[in-house]
């Protein structure tokens, strides 16, 4: 029995220097002891104690020795004579496992069983056998240390084996008293730490609300668990609000658990010109059996540069993008202004402005920096290294920049006027493409075969090479597409990114300087360039065919369809006086289509009278022509005036 109570002292004390918390019950306690063998051997009830100093495990756990004595008062006591023992005594040691809930924040609950050899004596005699206890208890919490409840239990000493026939045997029931050593120092708050493996890029702020850039580790230094705990992250002047990074249930006591780190920055981080930290807060809202409480732990973030980026996705690009910057508005809105005025009405206003766009860029003088700092060729295809891309208004500002800053200036333009852009990051170039329409026949007649345009997502877009920018719209133009034909002829992969879906992942974060002191070309200068431009766009695409139509007549010989045919694309190419003489031709062979085409241009031309007199001509042939009618009323108040 000696030896068995050495072993429990020196597991307790072993335990203990290894255990975290330490946990001493007492449970002073009344047993019934009703089965007790053959023969009623007891009184109806005894008393005595329990102690178990034990150590926890896993945050619900609790093992260790187990002490107690209880004593039994004989069933016949009054009439033994004096000198003999009116009661016997047990003292079982042995080993207790258990475990514990904790039902609310202040009441806990467990239950667990205990065994080992119990020494029984009376009169001056010991008897040795097992024995075994099932017990549960409940418990309010006075504080983190130390609880009071009730404890209940089925304790058992046989007579000299596990089963058979009980020493004594019965119910328990008693108050439960518990202490909670703490082995480690509490500071009796919550920390928290973060990891921030990448600087935060200010370009993508408006992702970290759903993008983790980091982890948050908490602490928990409290003088017990904690529960319901809320994490959030904020930083003075550069959050638009207190973003809630996650919620735990529970953190055990010297335990820590992670959460992602996110964070609702505002457009206030662009203003990082350099890569800098940002001062912030965790805040750390959860109870402590009931009472709420709040830790709140200062934290650094280390930003980029707002130019910054690391090219692991191309479309990330899409942020640079910047339609409402002030100086893209003024350069856009005044070219495409110009380019309105003197629009011809047969060809695709998308196409004509963005010619104007084009050529607005290279007379700002606007060039291509090959020899930046961070050359595009092979930063792009480096998602290791970090380029810096410039905002639009830097490309004005400064008039030059690499393929993809003019690329992001001019894709701004293009969708502050409202004409959808995309871009195709090649390895050696940057292309943007301007969506022309729906992909249609009446489209695709604008152009002489379909090699120079490109169908997605059933649109028709023309490419343009940024590297070209010195040498005009339609060298671009040429350049895009043998880059773009070359590799799809060798079925190599092209990425075509469409800003509008781009920036459903990557939002656009312009920044700009909120100045409109961009270098305009003079009207006249940006006028003649446009027109050269259409001028050279005709003769490619228009020439050849009317070049074709012409040989067919004079070869076959007159014919209205071929003159009406050639007419029609004079029109579409804006050549209303060669329209005008082959329509002349084909009228006089009595083609009324030919006719109402001549009063179409009359009317383009504000010559009503002309325009009437064609259209009545018309209705001399056919009365019930309904073009002719429905111009004639179109005109009518024109003619009124």
């Amino acid at each position: 029995m000696k030896k068995v109570l050495y072993a429990m002292l020196a597991f307790c004390v072993s335990a203990g220097l290894f255990a975290t918390e330490i946990t001493i019950k007492v449970t002073p306690t009344v047993m019934f002891p009703f089965l007790s063998g053959e023969a009623k051997k007891y009184d109806i009830a005894g008393g005595g104690a329990f102690l178990d100093p034990g150590i926890n495990l896993f945050g619900f756990l609790n093992v260790g020795p187990e002490f107690g004595v209880i004593v039994l008062p004989k069933n016949n006591s009054k009439q033994l004579a004096e000198g003999i023992d009116k009661q016997v005594t047990f003292i079982p040691v042995g080993l207790q496992a258990g475990a514990f809930y904790d039902i609310f924040s202040r009441v806990e609950a467990g239950g667990g069983i205990a065994f080992g050899a119990y020494g029984a004596t009376t009169d001056k005699k010991w008897h040795y056998a097992p024995w075994y206890r099932v017990y549960a208890d409940v418990a309010f919490k006075i504080n983190t240390k130390v609880s009071l409840g009730l404890d209940v239990s089925w304790f058992n000493c046989q007579n000299t084996t596990w089963v058979g026939n009980p020493g004594a045997a019965g119910i328990t029931a008693g108050i439960v008293l518990k202490f909670k050593i703490d082995t480690e120092k509490s500071s009796g708050n919550v920390n928290a730490s973060i990891e921030n493996g990448e600087n935060v890029f200010p370009l993508l702020y408006t992702l970290y609300k759903s993008e983790p850039f980091g982890a948050i580790t908490i602490n928990n230094d409290e003088t017990g668990d904690i529960r319901n705990v809320i994490v959030k992250f904020r930083a003075e002047g550069y959050t638009a609000s207190e973003m809630e990074c996650g919620r735990i249930n529970m953190i055990r006591k010297h335990r820590s658990e992670q959460l992602s780190l996110c964070a609702d920055f505002n457009d206030k981080i662009l203003r990082f010109s350099e890569s800098g930290k940002i001062s912030g807060e965790i805040v750390i809202e959860y109870s402590l059996l009931g009472d709420k409480r709040v830790s709140v732990v200062p934290v650094t973030i280390s930003v980029y540069g707002r130019n910054t980026l690391r090219w692991f996705d191309p479309a990330m690009v899409a942020s640079f993008v910047y339609p409402k910057s002030e100086e893209v508005l003024e350069i856009s809105k005044y070219s495409v202004g110009i380019a309105r005025s003197h629009a011809r009405s047969g060809l695709n206003n998308n196409l004509q402005f963005s010619m104007y766009l084009f050529e607005a860029m290279r007379l700002a003088g606007i060039t291509c920096e090959e020899n930046s700092d961070t050359p595009y060729n092979s930063f792009h295809i480096n998602p290791e290294v970090l380029d810096y891309l410039q905002y639009p208004y830097q490309t004005l500002s400064y008039r030059s920049g690499d393929k993809d800053d003019i690329g992001i200036l001019f894709s701004s333009m293009l969708e502050s006027v409202d004409i959808p852009a995309a871009f195709i990051p090649l390895e050696n170039d940057f292309i943007v493409a301007a969506c022309l329409g729906d992909d249609s026949n009446s489209l695709r007649n604008m152009f002489n075969g379909d090699e120079r345009i490109l169908s997605v997502d059933n649109k028709i877009w023309l490419p343009l090479s940024m590297s070209e920018i010195e040498n005009g719209y339609m060298s671009s133009w040429a350049k895009a597409v043998r880059e773009i034909n070359y590799l799809l002829e060798n079925d190599e992969d092209v990425d075509f990114i469409i800003l509008s879906d781009a920036w459903m992942s990557y939002p656009t974060a312009g920044f700009s300087s909120n100045e409109t002191n961009v270098k305009l070309p003079a009207e006249k200068n940006l006028y003649a360039a446009g027109e050269n431009v259409l001028n050279q766009y005709i003769n490619q695409e228009y020439g050849p065919q009317i070049a074709n139509l012409q040989a067919r007549i004079k070869s076959e010989g007159a014919s209205v369809t071929l003159y009406n045919q050639l007419g029609m694309l004079y029109v579409r190419a804006g050549m209303y006086d060669n329209a005008v003489s082959v329509y002349e031709i084909s009228a006089k062979l009595g083609s009324i289509p030919a006719m109402n085409n001549l009063g179409n241009i009359c009317i383009l031309q504000k010559k009503y009278k002309t325009a009437k007199s064609w259209y009545e001509k018309v209705l001399a042939i056919d009365p019930t022509n309904e073009t002719a009618l429905r111009n004639l009323e179109r005109i009518a108040t024109e003619l009124d005036y």
